[in-house]
């Protein structure tokens, strides 16, 4: 047999694989019940840890941390392997002609049926640069959050003022300026370890 005539049985064994695969993943993700409760912003100061040669001088800052609260129902004996929460927040800013757009994906896993929380945090330099304000003003937020199983929507909820239009998060481009690397997950943040046991916890990349 050539190497062609090989390749070319692989390829079929590979989709007839895949073809059988995918009905399953979704009848997985169809008796998986997930339900979103909750999502709220939230102001935290910056931790002081003992063990910090500066002590507690000076003013520790505030953070921005928006909470979602889900729960899941129904999973194969009890556990899912892995969760996605997608979030997309908007900012209207008083120093930029357009509001600002940042997106993160945060993957959690073994994750147990029953009640869950997640969160993401917005730095307090975000703030004073980019809305033109020392506080926070939840006011001037949107936040759309997203639950994925096997890449696909399962739940989903937002939070939005009345000036940004219906739909915004299914046009980021237009909605406004996209910014990078401003929205974190919570163990990029001075929190990592704090609350550790409360929210899920996030998938290691290596």
């Amino acid at each position: 047999m050539s190497f062609a005539a090989l390749n070319r049985i692989m390829m079929r064994l590979l989709a007839t694989i895949c073809l059988a695969a995918a009905p399953l993943a979704m009848a997985q993700r169809s008796r998986v019940d997930v339900k979103i409760t909750s999502l709220k912003f939230e102001s935290e100061r910056t931790p002081s840890f003992k063990d910090s040669n500066r002590g507690n001088q000076g003013a520790r800052d505030m953070w921005c941390r928006i909470d979602l609260a889900f729960d899941t129902k129904g999973a194969r004996n009890g556990w899912l392997d892995e969760v996605e929460v997608f979030w997309m927040v908007l900012a209207e800013s008083d120093v930029s002609s357009k509001p600002l757009v940042m997106t993160q994906s945060v993957f959690y896993t073994d994750v147990q049926d029953g009640k869950h929380a997640a969160c993401v945090y917005l730095k307090p330099k975000f703030f004073r640069r980019y809305i033109g304000s020392s506080r926070i003003d939840s006011r001037k937020l949107s936040v759309y959050a997203e639950i994925r199983i096997d890449g696909q929507r399962v739940a989903r909820e937002e939070v939005k003022s009345n000036r940004v239009p219906d739909g915004w998060y299914n046009k980021a481009e237009a909605a406004g300026r996209i910014l990078q690397s401003e929205l974190l997950p919570k163990s990029r943040t001075p929190f990592a370890t704090l609350d550790y046991d409360y929210y899920e916890h996030e998938k290691v990349s290596f």
